[in-house]
C-alpha cells in the first residue's frame, strides 16, 4: 500500500508516515497531490497503430522529458496483425503490446472519472477512506458512476521540489492537525460544550476553526490559445478526466466562455458547477456587437474594404453573430436575416429593442432563471458532463434556447490532484474566435484573475503563430507567459531526416533497428508453434524497445529543434511539448514503456509545473500557521487549564483583573477604539486618494480632453479607408502605411503623464501605513509583556504562559495586516494599468465603445468626414474624461470598502481570541473556575497541550530549515 499523505482538515487519522510523493491538501484529510501515474483495466487492442509521438522538452537535459501528444508515422513496419502475430501471442498468453511508431492509427481517449461522490446537496461528506483522491492516473468508474478502483493502490510520481511539498513538512503540518481534532474530540465530551456563553464553549469555536482551516491561498493559470489546438484535450490530460473540457471538435461552445476547474471545499462538493450570467448591461453590449457584427457585412461598409483578409473577416464575423443569434432567439418566427439586416431609418433601434426583449424572455427560462449567480450539485461526472453540455451547446429540442450566449464564467468544483494546492485551471477562449463584448471580458479575466498565462499552439505551426505574440501584447508587465506546444507525438522520420540532415543516419540506423526486430519476431512465430515463451517474448521485448527508442529520438530532438527558437524569439520564455494522445495511451501502463511513454508525453511536466504557482503562497500560509496560530491556539487551550493552579487570594485576584483590564484597555485603543490607526485607516485612505488621485484629475480634465482631441487630430489626416479600419478594429490595428497605433491608449497620453506619479505616490503611502500600523501592534503588545511582568507575581504559572502566547497573537495580527493591505496594493495596480491604458478591458476602450459603433454602423457617400465628425464631437464632450474618472472612482471605493470589512473582521476575530485569553486568566469573583469544576477535562487538555508542544518545535525547525535551503 502505498504512503498515505495527510490533509490540512483532519477528517481521520493517516497512520503511513508520507514520502516525498505524497501532498498536503488544506481542505481534507491531504491525499497526495501527484498521484499515480499508470492504471489498470485498459483495454489492450485499443492502441495507437504506429503514429510517432514527438514532445518538447522544457529541461536541459536530454535526460529529462517533456510531454507530448501522440499520432504520427514513422516507421515503414506492418503492425503485427499483418503479419499474423497477435493471434499466436494470444496462444501463448503474450500482449502484442503497442507501439506509437508504427502506421498512422486511432488514439485512445482518456477514460472519464465516474466517480460519484455526492448525489444530492444533503449527503453527508465522505471520509478519506471512501475519496477517490490519491490518483494521477484517468478516473475510471462503473457504469452506474460510482468509483471502482482505488488510486490508493497505485504507485505515486514525484512531486515537484518545493517547500510545501517537503515530506517533514506534511508529516508535522497533519500531526499538528489531528492533534487539534483530537482536543475537539476532548472538548465535546464535556456537557460545558452545549453552554455557548462558557469560556470552553468559546475555546472549542476556536479549536475547531483551526483544525478545519482551508488555506486561501488560490493561484489561476490560464491556458488560451485557438480553437482547434488542443486546449481543453491538454486541461483534460492535466485534471486526469476526460471528456469535461469539451473541445471544439465535438461542437461545443464553450470556446466563447472562460471556464474554471477548482477544487472542493466545504461550500461546493465534488461535481459542483457554479454560472454567472451576464447582467442587464452586459447583455444589451452583447447584442450591440453581435448586431453590428452581422449587418456590417450588408451595408456599404463591406464594400469600403479592399483587402480581401479583412473582407473575409467581416463575412466570417456577420455569420458567427448569425449563428449565434440563431442559438439564442431559434425559435423567433421573426428572426430572419432580412429583420437584422433592416437598414430603414431607426431600424437600428427597433432591431435591438426586439433582441433585448427575447433575451430577457429567454434569461427566465434558462437554469437558475433570472438570477445572475446560479449554483447546482450535479453529484457525478455523467450529471457534470451533461449540464456542462446543456450550457456550453447549442441545445435542439423543441422550445429549448443555448443558454451559453449570456454566461459570463462558469466554475466547475471537483476532486482532481492538480487542483489540491489551491491551483485553479482556466480554459480562455481565444481571441480570434470572439466579438468585442467577449474580447473585452477575455482580456478582464487574463490581466485581473490569471497569476500566469499558457498559450496553447500546435507545434507543428507554433514558430508562425500570431496568436502568440497578441496573447503576449495583452499580458500585464511581469505577468508570466508560457508557451504549450500540442501534438507532439506528431513526427514523421522520413521527414524529420530530410529537414535535419544531421539527424538522418541516427534516425535510419534506429529505423533499421526497428524493422530488424519486427522480422526475427515475425520469423520465430512463423517457424514453429510450439516455439519458446521466453524467446518470444524476449524477441517482443526488444521490438518494443526498438520502437520506443525511435520515438524517443524523434520527439526529443524535434522538441529541442522547436523550443530553441521560441526562446530566442520570446527572452527565455519557457516551453512545454507535450502529446495529449501518448499519455491517454499510455497512462494506465498496461503496454511495454509505459512509463517512459508518460515521461515523453510531458503532461507530467506540465502538472508539476503548474503545482509549483501557488506553491509559495501556500507555503508561507502553512509556515504562518505551524509557527504561529496553531501554537497560539494550543497555549489559549492551556489558558483555560491553568485558570485556578496559582490558588491566587481574593486580593490577588481583584488587582490581577485590573491588571488584565488595563492590558485589554491597551489593545482596545490600539486596535478596535474608534481613533485607533486600524479604525482610522479606511478614511485615511480615502482622504488619500482623493488627494493624489481626484484631486488632480478634476484640475487636470480640460486639459486631458485638448490632449486627447489634439491626439485624435492626426488621424483625421489618414487615408479614408484606413481611419475605417481603425474603427472596425476598435482603434487598435497597423497598416503599412501608418504602422501599428492603439487609439485609446494615445488619448491617454496626457493622462498618464499627470497621473502615473500620484499613483506610485498613494501606493507608497499604504506601504507606509503597513509599517506604522505594524508598529502600533508591537509597541501595544511590547507595553503589555511589561505590564504583566511587573505584576507576573500575582499569578505566575497562569501570566507565564499568558506572556509566551503574546508574540504569536502579535505575529498573526501583523501576518493578517500585511496580506490584507499587499492584496489592496496589488488590485489598485490593476485599476491603474486600466486607467492609463487602453487596452481591450480598459476604462477608454469602454468609453470609446459607442463611438467606434457609430462610426461603423454610418456608410455611403461622405461616410469618412461623418465619421471624423463623430470622432471629433465625442472627444469634444469633456463627459468621456469625468466618466472616466467617476468609474475609477467608483471602483477604488468598492475595493477600499471590501478592504476595511476584511481588516475589521481579522481585527475582531483576533481580539475576540485576546479577550478569552484574558478573561480565563482569572475567575470572576467567588466563582469556581470551570477547569476546577471539571478537572479531569481540563487535565486530559492539559496533557494534549504539552504533548503538542513538542510537535510545535519540530514544525518550527523544518520551517526554518525549508526557508533556508529554498532561499
Amino acid at each position: 500500500m502505498p504512503p498515505q499523505p495527510f490533509i490540512f482538515s483532519g477528517w481521520e487519522t493517516q497512520q503511513q508516515q508520507p514520502d516525498q510523493s505524497t501532498a498536503f491538501n488544506f481542505s481534507a484529510i491531504v491525499p497526495s497531490i501527484e498521484d499515480v501515474d499508470h492504471d489498470t483495466g485498459r483495454d489492450p487492442h485499443s492502441r495507437n497503430a504506429g503514429r510517432r509521438t514527438s514532445s518538447e522538452s522544457d529541461f536541459e537535459s536530454p535526460d529529462e522529458w517533456i510531454h507530448t501528444p501522440s499520432h504520427s508515422s514513422v516507421a515503414p513496419f506492418e503492425p503485427a496483425n499483418s503479419l499474423g502475430i497477435s493471434e499466436r501471442l494470444r496462444e501463448l498468453s503474450l500482449s502484442p503490446g503497442q507501439s506509437t511508431s508504427t502506421n498512422a492509427g486511432n488514439t485512445t481517449s482518456l477514460r472519464a472519472d465516474t466517480s460519484e461522490r455526492h448525489t444530492s446537496l444533503s449527503d453527508p461528506l465522505p471520509s478519506p477512506s471512501q475519496l477517490d483522491l490519491d490518483g494521477d492516473r484517468m478516473n475510471t468508474g462503473s457504469e452506474n458512476g460510482s468509483n471502482t478502483s482505488s488510486l490508493d493502490d497505485v504507485p505515486q510520481g514525484p512531486l515537484p521540489q518545493a517547500p510545501v511539498y517537503d515530506s517533514d513538512l506534511q508529516a508535522v503540518l497533519r500531526d499538528v492537525k489531528e492533534h487539534l481534532a483530537s482536543i475537539c474530540s476532548d472538548m465535546e465530551r464535556c456537557s460545558l460544550i452545549a453552554d455557548q456563553e462558557s469560556d470552553l464553549s468559546k475555546q472549542f469555536e476556536q479549536v475547531r476553526m483551526a483544525s478545519q482551516l482551508d488555506c486561501p491561498e488560490t493561484r489561476t493559470v490560464g491556458f488560451i490559445g485557438d480553437s482547434g489546438v488542443g486546449k481543453s484535450r491538454l486541461i483534460n490530460s492535466l485534471l486526469d478526466i476526460n471528456g469535461l473540457a469539451r473541445s471544439s471538435a465535438e461542437g461545443s461552445a464553450c470556446t466563447s466562455v472562460v471556464t474554471e476547474f477548482r477544487d472542493i471545499d466545504a461550500h461546493h462538493p465534488n461535481w459542483t458547477i457554479e454560472v454567472i450570467y451576464m447582467d442587464s448591461e452586459e447583455v444589451k453590449e452583447l447584442l450591440q456587437e453581435l448586431l453590428q457584427s452581422f449587418r456590417m457585412y450588408y451595408t456599404d461598409v463591406f464594400r469600403e474594404v479592399t483587402k480581401i483578409e479583412e473582407q473575409e473577416r467581416i463575412r466570417e464575423q456577420s455569420t458567427r453573430a448569425w449563428a449565434t443569434f440563431h442559438s439564442m432567439f431559434r425559435n423567433q418566427p421573426d428572426l430572419t436575416h432580412e429583420f437584422l439586416a433592416d437598414q430603414t431609418e431607426g431600424a437600428y433601434s427597433r432591431i435591438l429593442g426586439r433582441l433585448q426583449q427575447w433575451a430577457q424572455h429567454s434569461c427566465r427560462q434558462r437554469p437558475g432563471g433570472p438570477v445572475l449567480h446560479h449554483s447546482v450539485v450535479l453529484g457525478s461526472f455523467e450529471r457534470c458532463q451533461s449540464y456542462l453540455d446543456t450550457l456550453t451547446t447549442d441545445l435542439h429540442g423543441e422550445g429549448q434556447t443555448a443558454i451559453w450566449p449570456f454566461i459570463k464564467l462558469i466554475r466547475v468544483y471537483l476532486s482532481s490532484p492538480i487542483l489540491r494546492t489551491g491551483l485553479v485551471l482556466a480554459d480562455l477562449p481565444g481571441f480570434r474566435d470572439l466579438n468585442f463584448a467577449r474580447v473585452r471580458a477575455t482580456d478582464r479575466y487574463l490581466k485581473h484573475s490569471c497569476s500566469e498565462i499558457f498559450v496553447v499552439t500546435t507545434i507543428s505551426r507554433c514558430i508562425t503563430d500570431q496568436s502568440i505574440n497578441e496573447i503576449k501584447s495583452r499580458c500585464n508587465k511581469g505577468q508570466p507567459m508560457r508557451i504549450v506546444c500540442t501534438r507532439s507525438e506528431d513526427v514523421i522520420a522520413d521527414e524529420m531526416a530530410r529537414k535535419y540532415r544531421d539527424l538522418a543516419p541516427q534516425i535510419g540506423r534506429l529505423e533499421r533497428q526497428v524493422r530488424h526486430a519486427g522480422s526475427r519476431l515475425a520469423e520465430a512465430l512463423g517457424r514453429s508453434r510450439d516455439g519458446s515463451s521466453d524467446d518470444l517474448r524476449e524477441l517482443l521485448n526488444n521490438n518494443h524497445r526498438a520502437r520506443f527508442e525511435l520515438d524517443r529520438f524523434l520527439i526529443w530532438n524535434r522538441n529541442q529543434r522547436i523550443e530553441a527558437p521560441l526562446r530566442e524569439r520570446d527572452e527565455g520564455v519557457r516551453v512545454f511539448c507535450v502529446s495529449n494522445n501518448l499519455y491517454s495511451e499510455h497512462r494506465e501502463g498496461s503496454f511495454p514503456y509505459g512509463e517512459d511513454y508518460l515521461n515523453l508525453s510531458g503532461i507530467r511536466q506540465l502538472r508539476h509545473y503548474c503545482q509549483l504557482v501557488p506553491a509559495e503562497a501556500q507555503f508561507r500560509f502553512i509556515a504562518t500557521f505551524l509557527e504561529h496560530r496553531a501554537p497560539a491556539v494550543f497555549r489559549s487551550v492551556k489558558q483555560w487549564t491553568l485558570t485556578g493552579c496559582d490558588n491566587v487570594t481574593a486580593e490577588r485576584a481583584k488587582s490581577l483583573r485590573q491588571v488584565l483590564l488595563d492590558v485589554e484597555k491597551v489593545f482596545r485603543e490600539t486596535l478596535i477604539l474608534q481613533d485607533a490607526g486600524f479604525r482610522t485607516l479606511p478614511r485615511r485612505l480615502e482622504d488619500r486618494f482623493n488627494e493624489e488621485i481626484l484631486n488632480v484629475a478634476y484640475e487636470r480634465v480640460f486639459e486631458w480632453s485638448e490632449s486627447a482631441l489634439q491626439t485624435s487630430r492626426v488621424w483625421q489626416g489618414w487615408y479614408h479607408n484606413t481611419y475605417g479600419a481603425f474603427c472596425r478594429k476598435y482603434g487598435t490595428y497597423q497598416t503599412g502605411s501608418v504602422g501599428s497605433h492603439c487609439w485609446n491608449t494615445e488619448l491617454l497620453e496626457g493622462t498618464r503623464t499627470a497621473w502615473e506619479g500620484p499613483w506610485l505616490s498613494l501606493e507608497r503611502w499604504i506601504l507606509s501605513q503597513t509599517n506604522q500600523l505594524n508598529g502600533a501592534v508591537r509597541a501595544a503588545f511590547q507595553k503589555n509583556i511589561e505590564c504583566l511582568n511587573d505584576n507576573l507575581r500575582l499569578a505566575p504559572i497562569a501570566l507565564e504562559n499568558l506572556i509566551d502566547n503574546m508574540s504569536d497573537r502579535e505575529a498573526c495580527i501583523i501576518d493578517s495586516v500585511e496580506q490584507l493591505l499587499n492584496r489592496l496594493i496589488e488590485e489598485l495596480s490593476l485599476i491603474k494599468e486600466d486607467a492609463l491604458y487602453g487596452h481591450a478591458s480598459s476604462y477608454m476602450a469602454g468609453l470609446m465603445r459607442p463611438v467606434y459603433n457609430k462610426c461603423n454602423s454610418d456608410s455611403g457617400g461622405g461616410v469618412d468626414a461623418r465619421r471624423k465628425g463623430y470622432m471629433r464631437d465625442h472627444l469634444t464632450n469633456h463627459t468621456v474624461f469625468l466618466k472616466l474618472i467617476k468609474a475609477i472612482n467608483t471602483d477604488c471605493r468598492s475595493l477600499f470598502e471590501k478592504t476595511q470589512s476584511e481588516l475589521r473582521q481579522v481585527i475582531n476575530q483576533e481580539m475576540a481570541n485576546l479577550c478569552s485569553d484574558l478573561h480565563v486568566t482569572v475567575a470572576e469573583g467567588s466563582e469556581m473556575t470551570e477547569a476546577t469544576r471539571f478537572s479531569g477535562v481540563a487535565s486530559r487538555l492539559r496533557d494534549k497541550v504539552e504533548a503538542a508542544e513538542t510537535k510545535i518545535e519540530r514544525a518550527h525547525e523544518i520551517v526554518g530549515r525549508l526557508r533556508s535551503s529554498f532561499s
